[in-house]
């Protein structure tokens, strides 16, 4: 037996581009996985992950192939959903996010207005004026005929 002692490695082992990986990638991006999530799955962290998409083509080239592959998997699905087995359903999403349909409601809406006119500043005698003139016509006068009430100095009609 040898008195000298081995290093053991610490971290992960690593992490090399090989075709399998490739082949890897390339199914857990068209599954829809994201990078995070297929970085895990390769056991390798996200900023390695990100790193080795940024410097290696074939690498980023199979996440996008993956990525592609799902989309295209999906969007036929969808549309054969929608043409062969007529599902309304398929069919509205499929016409509003391709064809720009949206949903419209319609809403009545009434705006009722009310008017506040301050009357603080205004003297006595003209008052008596303008509630003399609003006796005289119909505007302002309620459903009896009366004039409304000025309290406090503000009229409200």
């Amino acid at each position: 037996m040898s008195d000298v002692k081995t290093k053991n490695p610490v971290g992960r082992p690593k992490f090399e581009i090989t075709d399998e990986v490739l082949l890897n990638v390339e199914n857990l991006m068209t599954k829809g996985l994201t990078k995070e999530q297929a970085s895990g799955m390769l056991g390798v962290s996200l900023s390695t992950f990100m790193l080795h998409q940024s410097e290696n083509s074939e690498f980023s080239d199979a996440i996008k192939r993956g990525q592609a592959r799902g989309i295209d998997a999906v969007t036929n699905a969808l549309f054969e959903k929608a043409t062969i087995d007529r599902d309304n359903t398929a069919m509205i999403f499929f016409l509003k996010n391709r064809a720009g349909w949206v949903d419209k409601q319609e809403v009545a809406t009434t705006v009722e207005q009310k008017h506040v006119i301050d009357l603080t500043r205004i003297p006595d005698d003209q008052l008596k004026s303008i509630e003399d003139a609003f006796s005289r016509t119909d505007v302002g006068t309620g459903e009896s005929g009366e004039v409304s009430q000025i309290i406090e100095g503000i009229y409200e009609g």
